[in-house]
């Protein structure tokens, strides 16, 4: 109440206060006209503050009858109050009934187990019975039988005994359920009893329930009406407070009058005196701002004169750096032009040498390079009308291979992403080395043909080296073959055959085995042979060179004393076709007197040439077929410790897709491809495995074998099944002319 008083009382002082210090502030500006201007802003404060002092007053009052209103709208709730309390007396009241319906409720669980646990006696006590009846009934036929038979009296009394006893136990039975069904008649009337006063307990927990959310919200709704009535006593207290005050203040206004009428005056005095001497100030005060103006300009000039001083002195010293970094840089920019002109010299003779070094890879090595591209309309069509030609064409050139031969050699071609090198092998003198000539000729493919010496022991020998008395490189035609072909655009998409001749002179491990585990990475991707030339520095495309696709491998083996044999690693990564004796010795006259056949003009493109390449479908009849004779051949030969893996059997599945003429299983052409690839690559496994100690698996593959049912094969298992110091003695599948 006080702070409301304070705060009314010091507005009013604040507003005549400002009224008053506006009106002097006048007088001051404005002479004579600021007398009346203080004396109206005097004036203006008083009156002013008394008209804040009304309206303050005529707000109390206005709230004073607001809370009015409110105690008058309040009374209902107040009554309901009331009501509340009443209504928690009965709650009151309710709680020990409440209390006794409980344990009631604890009573009926307890009286509930007792009533099952006594059902249950009852139910075994029938069950007694029920044996019991069954027993007297058994007793009294066994007593009629005896009867009728004459039996012996003693007997007889022991069994009539038995019959008493039993009887009596079944009274006694029948007793104890008679009692036992009156107590459960009693207790189902207990159970009736307590279920219905179960039923009144809920219906008044629920009514408890509801009261007890009754209070809550009664509580609420009193605890409001208490906070509104202490607001309305604190309002009422204030008013009067307030009411006290505004009548002390009157008191003191009245008191003031004088002191006010006598401060009026003394302004009215200083007025005049100011008034006076205002021109003579208002000179001063001229002349007091025009000095301070020229002082400010002259702190600005000094300011500025230091500024230029020191702006001076850092040009200058800007000036000696950069006359300073000039000279250093002009020593730099020789010592540069020097260091240029040595790196220049040096690079000219690294090119030079460079250029010296690899001058015999760049020696031009294709040569009549055909111009015009095969046109290949139907892939599977257009294959066997070229392998037609092409037997037409050999045999034109006085050369008799048979179909299969010219068919499995294609073949092993065409799946070189995965067997990397075609192995010719047979006695000498039967073609080996024309068959791929002729092939590459009818192509238009370029044949690169390294002979192997019997000194080849390393891959140098197949790839060349580097001379480092004469800083050259002393490369073969393989590595002039890949060098020109990485470097020559004309060369693209265009098939090169290299041709090993005699490859097994040397150990083919020692100079073939690492460019063959290159040549097999190619299927997943690009592969590269480095060019060693010391440390003599080159660019990336000249230091290596990838291995196109384009470059298939062959080559030849004779079977004579100077041949070394195959190891497995080659074995799985080749397909070796094996070249027999001929069956008629002829002239090369009398093959071709009637036959005439040209090669077609321009070249076999590398591009179509994969078209005809078939992948193969696990779900396929050909490939389950194939899969069914791998599994029993390589059961049989893991017992005689030779068994193969995912190589052998993928490599073996893609020739057998992709032999011609292979669509279904029942064909010659599947018969022909399966036994190719037992002869070239199962059975080689075998060379050397004692017959004795393994003539049981041997009969084993002997019957997989029948049952693929070729000719050749077959001949050739049973000569390498009849070899000397009882080995097996693999020696090739030889091919007999059979038309596919």
């Amino acid at each position: 109440m006080q702070n409301l008083s304070d705060w009314a009382l010091s507005d009013w002082v604040i507003v005549g206060s400002a009224a008053l210090v506006v009106g002097v502030t006048a007088s001051f500006a404005g002479g004579a006209g600021g007398a009346s201007g203080a004396l109206l802003g005097s004036s203006t404060g008083v009156v002013l503050g008394a008209a804040i002092s009304s309206k303050r007053q005529g707000d109390k009052e206005i709230r004073l009858r607001e809370l009015e209103d409110e105690v008058r709208r309040l009374e209902p709730q107040v009554a309901q109050q009331n009501k509340l309390q009443k209504i928690t007396a009965e709650i009151a009241n309710l709680t020990p009934r409440v209390t006794e319906l409980r344990r009631i409720h604890t009573e009926l669980a307890t009286v509930e187990g007792q009533f099952a646990q006594k059902q249950a006696e009852l139910q075994h006590l029938e069950h007694r019975l029920t044996d019991l009846n069954q027993k007297n009934q058994e007793l009294e036929r066994r007593v009629a039988a005896i009867n009728q038979q004459n039996p012996d009296l003693s007997n007889r009394e022991k069994l009539q005994t038995q019959i008493e006893q039993f009887r009596l136990d079944k009274s006694s039975l029948e007793g104890q359920i008679t009692s036992l069904n009156s107590q459960v008649a009693s207790l189902e009337d207990k159970q009736r009893s307590l279920k219905n006063i179960e039923t009144e307990f809920s219906t008044k927990q629920t009514q408890l329930e509801l009261l007890n959310q009754q209070i809550a919200e009664r509580k609420t709704t009193s605890q409001e009406l208490e906070h509104k009535a202490a607001e309305l006593e604190l309002l009422r207290a204030t008013y009067d407070g307030i009411f006290s005050q505004k009548q002390s203040y009157e008191e003191r206004i009245n008191q003031l009058r004088p002191e006010i009428d006598s401060l009026e005056a003394e302004k009215q005095r200083i007025l005049h005196a100011i008034q006076e001497s205002q021109e003579e100030y208002h000179k001063i005060e001229q002349f007091r701002q025009r000095l301070s103006e020229l002082k400010f300009q002259i702190i600005d000039k000094e300011s500025h004169v230091r500024q230029l001083e020191r702006d001076i002195q850092n040009l200058n010293g800007i000036k000696a750096g950069l006359e300073e970094n000039n000279a250093t840089l002009k020593l730099e920019r020789d010592q540069l032009n020097d260091e240029i002109k040595r790196l220049r010299g040096e690079l000219e003779n690294l090119e030079n040498s460079s250029r010296v070094a690899l001058q015999a890879l760049r020696e031009r090595l294709w040569l009549r390079l055909a111009e015009s591209k095969w046109t290949v309309v139907n892939a599977q069509q257009s294959e066997q009308i070229f392998l037609d030609n092409f037997i037409q064409y050999i045999n034109a050139q006085g050369l008799n291979f048979p179909e299969r031969v010219i068919h499995a050699f294609h073949t092993s071609l065409k799946v070189q992403d995965i067997s990397a090198l075609v192995i010719l092998a047979g006695i000498s003198g039967t073609g080996k080395s024309e068959l791929p000539q002729k092939y590459a000729n009818y192509i238009g493919a370029q044949l690169l043909t390294l002979a192997v010496q019997p000194r080849w022991d390393s891959p140098q020998d197949l790839q060349g080296f580097y001379n480092y008395v004469e800083k050259k490189f002393k490369p073969t035609d393989l590595m002039r073959g890949l060098y020109q072909y990485n470097h020559d655009s004309a060369m693209q998409d265009r098939m090169v055959i290299v041709l090993l001749d005699e490859m097994n002179l040397a150990r083919v491990e020692y100079y073939f085995s690492d460019f063959l585990s290159k040549l097999e990475a190619r299927r997943s991707h690009p592969t590269y042979l480095e060019i060693d030339v010391g440390s003599l520095p080159l660019q990336d495309n000249e230091r290596r060179l990838r291995i196109p696709n384009e470059f298939l491998f062959v080559g030849t083996m004779n079977e004579d004393e100077t041949t070394q044999t195959l190891s497995d690693k080659v074995l799985d990564r080749a397909n070796v076709l094996t070249f027999g004796k001929p069956q008629n010795l002829q002239l090369r006259q009398q093959s071709n007197n009637h036959a005439t056949s040209a090669r077609p003009s321009g070249y076999l493109a590398y591009s179509d040439f994969r078209a005809w390449v078939k992948t193969p479908d696990p779900h396929s009849q050909v490939v389950e077929k194939v899969k069914s004779y791998l599994d029993q051949a390589n059961q049989v030969m893991e017992k005689m410790g030779h068994p193969f893996a995912h190589r052998v059997y993928q490599a073996i599945t893609q020739y057998v897709v992709n032999y011609p003429g292979v669509d279904n299983t029942n064909s010659a052409a599947f018969k022909f491809a399966i036994a190719d690839q037992f002869g070239q690559k199962l059975l080689p496994k075998l060379r050397g495995v004692m017959i004795d100690e393994f003539a049981d698996e041997l009969e084993q593959l002997k019957n997989i074998i029948v049952e693929i049912n070729d000719q050749p094969l077959i001949i050739a298992f049973e000569k390498a099944r009849a070899g000397r110091y009882g080995q097996f003695q693999w020696q090739g599948l030889v091919y007999q002319n059979e038309a596919v």
